[in-house]
């Protein structure tokens, strides 16, 4: 895989408090894998950076996010067995950390340079406020307790805010970043802009999209986060959010160089021979009769997913390495590489159905007031609009029916999605609540890098089913990622303060501030030789 393909290369240690140069280094070379410094301008680091985001992201939803959370899992062999968590080390868990801390002190480096420039770099300060939020709250989601408020600032030993303070201190760049856009000009090289052309309206609406679902994983640490999102909707004219999926962030790669995507069939040639969907995702997604024959689908399924045996199965997340074989042998089926595995495939980093989802969920635990809707209309609008997202792709199948409004509707009505039948408990869920919740699990497919996974930590819907080989981490899903051993060492006194602060050592047991588990003491189903650590 193309790991780092468009990540700029600073000579920083980032979070552990090196400084990026800017200084004496050769002219700028304008090409999207790399960065050099000298006479660089905040405009030569966009493309880099968010072309780098964009591949990271679908980098880390294959190969870890769809496997941690049962969307996939790997069956050819005991080579990357990660649905077992056996193969997750520190090195994985410093690999993630470098990355993200990078891409912060990238955005921060481009927020730097636009602060001293001239009239149009307002534009690259904002932006480069979003992208730092962006991708330093993957780091925080995965990690807990991180540095912000001192990060890049020559601090070599910078303190580790606590989870809510570091969100709130990213709400607060999203403030500064949307009143800047406000007056910002558009820049002149608008094709630079790849997700919105460099449109300041746009740029604003993905912020603030972005502040909400900040504000509703905060929800988690304290309720009062709710009434924070009741004013986003109340001044929509002040918060303006995604309306529609032409509002959606997402990173358009290419079939030329170097805009191809990271994902794409040179970089992974084995990719999705190794990789099949698990039987959580199938059971979501396929409805079979008695007689086992597949009678109904979800209109995505074929787009995510290929058969390979004749008929929809899924492989067991998380079984003894013993048993791989036998799960190989069903012919479980494979992500879609006709869509999935393409050099032009876009990136998604926040989808429009992730609004109407979290105001779905709102109303349904009673803190929020939406004008004119139900937790239902907009629960279906937030299904419509991810299936109408994905609809397009679907042209991408050698054999292919276009996906209509029949179609969704009948999807709506069916027993995997029919809201009344979860109310009711006649369908696949029984409440609403866990159907809102698992389809907006099921609608981050392929999104935001590590977002399903902080999603599914948040309220571990979908149930998931934790497999009898999986006790490498002692029968439990990791509900985070530790610290790298260089950070204990070179920081230790302040990673210790952050460990005590959330209560537990650096492993991958201890609950983050938001989570369900945080919440309630324990998972919603562990495993039966599950015991607390």
């Amino acid at each position: 895989m193309k790991a780092m393909k468009y990540l700029a290369a600073f000579a920083a240690l980032c979070l552990v408090g090196a400084a990026s140069c800017t200084k004496n280094f050769e002219q700028i070379n304008h090409n999207p894998n790399r960065i050099t410094y000298g006479d660089i301008q905040a405009q030569n680091m966009f493309e880099p950076l968010i072309y780098g985001i964009g591949g990271k992201y679908q980098e880390n939803a294959g190969y870890w996010t769809n496997n941690l959370i049962q969307y996939t899992c790997y069956v050819d062999g005991a080579v990357r067995y990660l649905a077992t968590y056996y193969t997750l080390s520190t090195g994985n868990w410093t690999s993630i950390w470098d990355t993200y801390a990078r891409f912060g002190s990238d955005a921060q480096h481009m927020i730097d340079l636009a602060r001293t420039e001239g009239k149009e770099s307002p534009f690259y300060e904002a932006v480069g406020l979003i992208l730092k939020v962006q991708t330093l709250y993957t780091l925080t989601t995965v990690f807990g307790d991180i540095p912000y408020k001192e990060a890049y600032k020559n601090i070599l030993t910078p303190v580790f805010d606590s989870q809510e303070d570091v969100l709130n201190s990213m709400v607060g760049d999203l403030d500064a970043a949307t009143a800047i856009l406000a007056t910002a000009s558009a820049p002149v090289n608008a094709a630079i802009d790849p997700v919105y052309g460099g449109a300041p309206a746009k740029w604003i609406k993905f912020a603030n999209s972005l502040r909400m679902r900040i504000l509703c994983l905060e929800t988690g640490i304290n309720e009062s986060y709710w009434g924070e999102i009741q004013k986003m909707i109340d001044s929509p004219a002040t918060y303006p959010v995604f309306t529609s999926n032409s509002d959606n962030a997402k990173v358009p790669f290419q079939e030329v160089d170097p805009y191809k995507s990271s994902m794409g069939p040179t970089a992974v040639a084995s990719f999705f021979d190794a990789y099949s969907m698990t039987e959580q995702m199938i059971k979501m997604m396929n409805i079979q009769n008695e007689d086992g024959n597949d009678i109904y689908q979800d209109p995505r399924l074929v787009i995510f997913a290929s058969q390979k045996g004749g008929k929809w199965t899924g492989a067991v997340a998380g079984c003894l390495l013993t048993e791989i074989s036998n799960e190989k042998a069903k012919k479980p089926a494979q992500m879609n590489e006709r869509v999935l595995w393409r050099d032009a495939m876009d990136s998604f980093l926040m989808d429009w159905s992730e609004i109407l989802f979290i105001e779905a969920e709102g109303i349904l635990a009673g803190k929020l007031t939406v004008p004119g809707q139900t937790a239902k209309a907009l629960y279906e609008a937030a299904v419509t609009a991810n299936i109408q997202k994905w609809a397009p792709y679907i042209t991408y199948n050698k054999k292919y029916r276009e996906i209509n409004a029949a179609a969704i509707n009948e999807f709506l009505a069916s027993d995997l999605a029919s809201y009344d039948k979860a109310v009711e408990g006649t369908g696949l869920y029984k409440s609403a609540e866990e159907l809102v919740l698992s389809q907006k699990w099921l609608s981050l497919y392929w999104v935001g890098g590590f977002e399903p996974y902080t999603h599914w930590r948040h309220y571990e819907y979908p149930v998931l089913t934790i497999g009898d080989g999986t006790e490498a981490n002692g029968f439990e899903l990791p509900t985070r990622f530790g610290y790298p051993n260089y950070t204990e060492s070179s920081n230790g006194k302040n990673v210790a303060a952050a460990l005590q602060r959330m209560g537990g050592k650096n492993d991958m047991h201890l609950a983050l501030d938001w989570s369900y588990k945080k919440n309630h003491g324990s998972s919603r189903n562990p495993h039966p030789q599950y015991k607390p650590q």
